[in-house]
């Protein structure tokens, strides 16, 4: 292996190993000047607030490159799924929990776009659409309105899918009269022999009524989403760091959700 070589993986490896180191508590400057703290000083009361995860995966399978020495994993989308997986380690974000940690929130989307594995960065983008009890498909047209042209159809239906599952989630989870649901959805999806990681955010805002349970109040939701695609070649050159890692199945990242075991939530608002 010639010198340059040797110099690149070197310098690829320092970059990962700081993106993967996990990230130390901030200091109370840090949470005063993210406004995680009021103003005597301690933290907010987060009671309020939930997560709920969901994840899918799909594409057309056309064109990947063979896996190399990365073939342990099976398939390009467990490689993305380990990732993703140190990508939640390093944050501090644990996708199975619904309890929401602001600042495992904040931290997961900066080392999702900082991921050194990840070219072709699509975004940060964002639409908004108002909803309410009587009314989500505005959800439903903002989501397609942002990713339909980054995904096949068949991962546009499993997204959409899976944000009926966090709705559901959403429903049944028990909290306060009045809550912030905080919506994550993670896509991996293949598309002409690119693989594509993918991230949707938004928070609804519900309230409790007596004998009908969680409702979505009126309001205007905004969606963000970030996309990019996997670096094969950067995967590759670092395979025995990846394969010293947590290996994830594909299809465990998508049951390692919280709302992997909801159905979609199936009220008729999602149609109007």
């Amino acid at each position: 292996m010639s010198g340059s070589n040797q110099g690149q993986l070197r310098r690829e490896a320092l970059t990962i190993a700081r993106w993967a180191e996990v990230g130390r508590a901030p200091s109370r400057e840090v949470l005063a000047k993210l406004e995680l703290l009021g103003p005597d000083g301690h933290e907010f009361d987060y009671g309020g607030q939930e997560t709920g995860v969901g994840n899918t995966y799909g594409g057309d399978d056309g064109g990947l490159p063979d896996l190399g020495p990365l073939s342990d994993f099976g398939s390009w989308e467990s490689v993305a799924a380990t990732i993703l997986r140190r990508t939640e380690e390093s944050a501090g974000f644990d996708p199975s929990s619904t309890v929401f940690d602001p600042v495992a929130w904040i931290r997961f989307v900066c080392q999702f776009q900082e991921m050194p594995f990840l070219t072709r960065v699509v975004g940060p983008d964002s639409r908004s659409a108002y909803i309410s009890s009587l009314s989500l498909l505005g959800a439903v047209w903002v989501v397609r309105d942002l990713v339909e042209w980054l995904v096949t159809p068949d991962t546009l239906t499993g997204i959409i899918n899976s944000v009926k599952k966090i709705g559901q989630l959403a429903v049944e989870n028990e909290g306060r009269q009045e809550k912030d649901s905080n919506v994550q959805q993670g896509v991996l999806t293949v598309v002409d022999g690119d693989l594509r990681l993918g991230l949707l955010r938004t928070t609804v805002q519900m309230e409790y009524e007596t004998g009908k349970g969680y409702q979505h109040l009126y309001q205007q939701i905004t969606v963000s989403s970030l996309f990019g695609s996997l670096d094969y070649g950067m995967c590759k050159r670092q395979a025995e760091l990846l394969l010293e890692w947590d290996g994830q199945d594909v299809d465990a990242w998508v049951e390692g959700a919280s709302s992997s075991r909801y159905p979609p939530n199936t009220s008729p608002a999602w149609d109007n």
